[in-house]
């Protein structure tokens, strides 16, 4: 179980009230880094911390805790994403993330399920699935349907690609 992520984001508090209206809930100050703010959803369950774009962890010694540093590297193409519900309709999700400057859109993974792409910044992925994707998501999957989507793969089945997984 994911309990929180953190998210780049060029104005944090900005990013943190579009989020938390996505989500349904409320943003607030988030002092452990500062300038960070935190979207949380309606459910009190995500948590969203957007942190100034630059930050990031440093390893601390033995037993001690990472500290956050500034880090002037740019960066902005990664890997990172995180998958989030919300009891908001797609198509108000879409609006809400336009409105705030934001690419927005409904996206389907390969047949698997459906999710509302949203970039914070144009740069951070941020998929969003309203109720029936929820419902899609969790029927397609599992640890036992992905290995069997591995066998059949392993034996000829249809193959996966970066595009296939990313849209």
């Amino acid at each position: 179980m994911i309990y929180h992520t953190a998210i780049p984001a060029n104005d944090p508090q900005s990013a943190a009230v579009v989020l938390a209206k996505i989500l349904g809930g409320d943003a607030m100050p988030f002092p452990v880094v500062p300038g960070s703010w935190v979207a949380w959803s309606a459910d009190g369950v995500t948590e969203l911390e957007i942190v100034p774009r630059g930050h990031g962890f440093a390893r601390a010694e033995q037993g001690k805790e990472p500290r956050w540093v500034a880090s002037h590297r740019g960066l902005f193409a990664n890997g990172w994403h995180v998958a989030v519900g919300t009891q908001i309709h797609a198509s108000e999700v879409v609006k809400i993330a336009q409105e705030a400057g934001w690419p927005a859109q409904i996206c389907d993974r390969a047949g698997f399920f459906d999710i509302v792409e949203v970039w914070v910044d144009d740069c951070g992925l941020v998929e969003v699935l309203d109720p029936q994707m929820q419902a899609r998501y969790r029927a397609a999957f599992s640890p036992e349907r992905w290995r069997a989507a591995l066998a059949a793969m392993a034996n000829g089945g249809p193959q996966l690609s970066s595009n296939t997984v990313t849209g």
